[in-house]
Order: C-alpha cells, then sequence, then structure tokens
C-alpha cells in the first residue's frame, strides 16, 4: 500500500514541479530531485522518504567552485564543519524549533493518502521551495550579500561560515559598516577567532 501511494504521489510531484520551473533553463527535476546548474556550480534540492515517520524530509546542496578555491587558498587552520565536497549542505531535520519544510511538529510531509492530499502537498511543497529553499541555493552560487544573513543565522549549513561570509562581503565590496560584526565574529560562525579577526582586519 505503502509503495503505491509513494509512486502516486512521487510521479505527481515531479510533474508538478516540472511544469512549475519550465520556463528556468537552470533547473532539471527528476523524480524525488530538483537540480540546479549555473556556469560551473552545481545545486539540489531533494526529497526522502522516511519509513518511520511514513513522510518526506527535505535536504539541499551546493557544489561551488568558486568558493572552495577560497577556502583552499586561504587553507583555514580548522576543520569544516562538514567533510563533504560541497559548500552548503542541510536537511530538514536540521531546521531547530520551527519547521520551515513541515506543517507539523514532526518535520516531515506526510505521505499523502489520496488525490486531493496529493495536490495539496505538491502545492505546499513547491511554495516552501520558491520561498525557502531555491533562493538559499540560488543567493550562494549567486554569491549574493543576502547568504550573510543565512549564513549568521544557519551556520550549521555552511562548511566554513566565516570564509563564506569574507568571501561574499570581498566579491560585493560590502560595506562593514553595514553589517552585524559582532554576530559575525561570534563563536558560532569563526573556526579560529584570532586567524579569522585577522584575515578580515588584512583581507579588507
Amino acid at each position: 500500500m505503502t509503495t503505491e501511494l509513494r509512486k502516486s504521489f512521487e510521479s505527481e510531484l515531479q510533474s508538478y514541479l516540472r511544469e512549475c520551473f519550465s520556463l528556468s533553463k537552470f533547473i532539471k527535476v527528476v523524480r524525488n530531485e530538483i537540480k540546479i546548474n549555473v556556469a560551473g556550480a552545481v545545486g539540489r534540492i531533494g526529497f526522502r522518504f522516511l519509513i518511520n515517520a511514513q513522510g518526506y524530509v527535505l535536504s539541499e546542496s551546493v557544489s561551488l567552485p568558486e568558493l572552495r578555491g577560497f577556502y583552499n587558498e586561504i587553507s583555514p587552520p580548522y576543520k569544516p564543519k562538514f567533510t563533504t565536497n560541497f559548500e552548503l549542505v542541510m536537511n530538514t531535520s536540521m531546521e531547530h524549533g520551527f519547521k520551515s519544510f513541515s506543517p507539523n511538529m514532526g518535520g516531515t510531509i506526510d505521505l499523502p493518502k489520496n488525490e486531493e492530499e496529493r495536490r495539496k502537498a505538491c502545492e505546499w511543497i513547491y511554495t516552501k521551495v520558491k520561498d525557502i529553499y531555491l533562493p538559499r541555493v540560488m543567493n550562494l552560487i549567486e554569491l549574493k550579500p543576502e547568504v550573510i544573513d543565512d549564513v549568521i543565522v544557519h551556520p550549521d549549513y555552511y562548511a566554513y561560515p566565516f570564509l563564506t561570509i569574507l568571501y561574499i562581503i570581498k566579491k560585493n565590496n560590502h560595506p562593514l559598516n553595514n553589517l552585524n560584526m559582532e554576530s559575525i565574529l561570534s563563536k558560532k560562525i569563526v573556526g579560529n577567532k584570532s586567524f579569522d579577526k585577522n584575515l578580515l582586519d588584512t583581507s579588507l
């Protein structure tokens, strides 16, 4: 029963998202995944079914060679938040408190049981992807200033939170007096305070 429900929903979700993103030349929708390719940068947004929860969670990642090259050039004396070859990695189980993706406290999108539930779930997922998760991926791929605030709020999503912010500042010639430097130099952002502070002072 569950297998058939999953097949029906995942097929409908793929068709729904494919139509919604049909005008974007950077986006390709396959089963349970949205792929984004922009000038060598690769992003993905995936949906995974959890058997125990009988629902779906969302994950996303970004591989950005330009930013990775900056990390390698700096060669910081501390480890990244995660060891994969991505600059951004998150899943909705990492969302603390309010669950942005899920309409309930369980943190998942329940497996729809009928046509009406499937339609509502497709609409819900598309809205969340469009408003929250795709902008996060695109902002990083395009190295937009909006990344800075997202790193401050969600440092665990980024391999090197401080270095990511530093590169965004440099890339956009962002004035420091418009930034919350106390947050940027906080313990949850920096990897090594003296190293990162010196890097900030000498790089900008």
